[in-house]
């Protein structure tokens, strides 16, 4: 329970930081929150005098009570309009504020952390968790008026009798009890269901987003039963939470009508004691839905306490880094590197598994390094580590003689370009895809950036041309047009490094021979590494790394290679046979 209120309180603090931006706002919200609440305290009494107004037969003061209510109730509706205005305003700005900083982290994150969380995981936590939390205050502020209103009730219900109003604050308590029971209950339901519906998110997206493969594969039974089985389990949860709900709820009905009974034998008890008068029994009997809901604002208040709880535990191990890694990058600033590359005994793995083990090469500026071997050698994982996608276990990269980890973000990834072989392609027009290389590229480098990656006569054939919309993953596209595609989005970037990985495995051979004429012309000007299946798209390369089970067994020329490396040319005849 301290911990609890330990972690409201931290996080209410957290949370503060992205709603005071619309601090004005939430102080207007507050200030007709406060009118609303002393209205709605003021109304019982002035009606109780109505009625007994009527009782009495004192028309022109039941004239006057009823203008005054009148008048009020006119006050009351403005007030309901600049509330819902002013929630508007801080909601949107709050939600804004939080989806954004979610985002941001999100991409901030470990690749590691991808690998291994669902991708329902993040989107969860950026659209429903970001939206349980962003009207927090409003919502305390609009329950805590309710109660004043209510306090309202009480006190007039006080004014009139007091035996009933101790009667109406045991029953109000008894109700209270039982709701703040049930949230105990919800509670954990609500935070194991908030992980299953994490679970079934991803995978209903990765049905839509891999519609095509299941397809082909004839696996729509297989995949559809994993997915009704996180549904189902997901189901099961919410009705569990429902049961709650029930039976808290059937206790509570029946300790209504039980106190709706008691009510009038206690009113008729008073009475008989000349204790209450007929009028005064029919108003407090006409007040009683408002008194048994007295502490309903309060419990409304301890509801919205666990959902914050559990809302903002979620979103601020995103945010922070409590729960995922963050990338770390170091201070130093370089805005153009030349493109010297070191290794120095590196290791990685993926948990145990050891992918990179004691690897040191040079690259020197401006040469075209292949890397070959294998598949699941490590070639591609060398790739991932140079732009510090993962960082290494062991050893130093050294980047023009700077080891990477003392490198800002900018410095690393302004100045590499990665083309990979299954490049991800935006559901974005072709021209805002190409853009996000670079934001302020003019048409005339956007057509020459396609014109070297041999795709643009591709997509002026088309209706919309560059403003061609390409679907999810550019589904329009090709395999090899998305490549291209992907050649041009770094091309457009203009960087010192050049990353081929697979580049050009999805090409038929006319257009991987342009993609080489292509990347010839980049010989001498950038520093171009490869990573390449087909040995004959590299035997023109300064030098050739030789990768088997992480390691570099050999290196040097094409010609030297195949003198010296029967491995090498082992890998060079096969792929001539293909």
């Amino acid at each position: 329970m301290m911990k609890n209120k330990s972690n409201f309180m931290k996080n209410i603090k957290k949370t503060w930081s992205y709603i005071k931006e619309c601090k004005a706002n939430l102080i207007g919200y507050a200030i007709v929150s406060i009118v609303e609440a002393v209205i709605g305290a003021i109304l019982p009494l002035i009606s109780a005098k109505i009625i007994l107004n009527i009782t009495d037969g004192v028309m022109m003061q039941l004239i006057l009570s009823a203008l005054t209510v009148f008048g009020i109730e006119f006050i009351l509706y403005i007030v309901f309009y600049f509330k819902g205005f002013l929630y508007q305003k801080v909601y949107q700005k709050t939600l804004i504020n939080l989806q954004s900083a979610v985002a941001r982290e999100t991409l901030n994150l470990e690749i590691r952390e991808i690998d291994k969380a669902s991708s329902g995981l993040f989107i969860d936590r950026l659209n429903k968790d970001t939206g349980d939390i962003s009207g927090m205050f409003m919502e305390y502020t609009y329950w805590t008026s309710y109660v004043i209103s209510n306090i309202g009730v009480l006190v007039a219900v006080f004014i009139l009798n007091r035996y009933l109003f101790v009667y109406a604050v045991i029953t109000s308590i008894c109700i209270f009890l039982i709701n703040k029971k049930r949230l105990s209950k919800q509670y954990e339901v609500q935070k194991n269901l908030k992980k299953i519906q994490e679970k079934k998110t991803g995978l209903t997206g990765e049905l839509v987003r891999g519609i095509r493969d299941i397809k082909v594969l004839n696996a729509s039974s297989n995949i559809l039963k994993q997915t009704t089985n996180k549904i189902i389990e997901s189901s099961n949860e919410e009705v569990k939470m429902l049961n709650i709900r029930r039976i808290y709820q059937y206790f509570e009905n029946n300790l209504r009508a039980i106190s709706d009974l008691l009510f009038i034998v206690i009113g008729c008890a008073l009475y008989n004691k000349a204790l209450l008068t007929i009028p005064t029994f029919v108003i407090i009997y006409n007040y009683q839905s408002k008194i048994k809901n007295l502490l309903t604002g309060v419990v409304q208040i301890l509801e919205y306490n666990k959902k914050f709880i559990v809302a903002s535990d979620r979103i601020y191990e995103v945010i922070e880094n409590e729960k995922f890694s963050k990338e770390k990058f170091g201070s130093l600033n370089i805005k153009k590197l030349s493109g010297h590359i070191k290794f120095n005994n590196v290791k990685f793995g993926y948990n145990d598994n050891k992918i990179i083990d004691d690897m040191s090469f040079e690259i020197k500026p401006n040469q075209k390094v292949a890397f070959v071997g294998k598949s699941g050698a490590g070639k591609t994982t060398i790739f991932s580590l140079i732009t510090k996608l993962y960082s290494i276990d062991e050893g130093e990269i050294l980047l023009d003689g700077h080891n990477i980890n003392d490198l800002n973000c900018d410095s690393l990834r302004n100045n590499m370009s990665i083309i990979t072989q299954n490049p991800y392609i935006f559901n974005f027009s072709i021209k805002d895809n190409l853009l996000l290389a670079k934001e302020n590229a003019s048409m005339k480098e956007i057509r020459n950036a396609c014109k070297m990656a041999c795709i643009d006569d591709f997509i002026m054939s088309l209706t919309d041309k560059y403003e061609t919309m390409v679907g999810e993953n550019g589904v329009i596209l090709s395999g090899g047009q998305k490549q291209r595609l992907a050649i041009a989005r770094a091309l457009l970037m203009k960087t010192e490094i050049i990353l081929f990985d697979e580049a050009t495995s999805a090409l038929d051979n006319e257009t991987q021979r342009e993609i080489q004429n292509a990347i010839e012309n980049l010989k001498g000007e950038y520093t171009i590494l490869i990573v390449a299946h087909r040995l004959s798209t590299v035997i023109d390369s300064d030098k050739i790394f030789v990768i088997d089970d992480g390691k570099i067994i050999d290196s040097g020329s094409h010609k030297e290679l195949l003198k010296k490396s029967d491995f090498y040319k082992n890998l060079y005849e096969k792929d001539l046979n293909v």
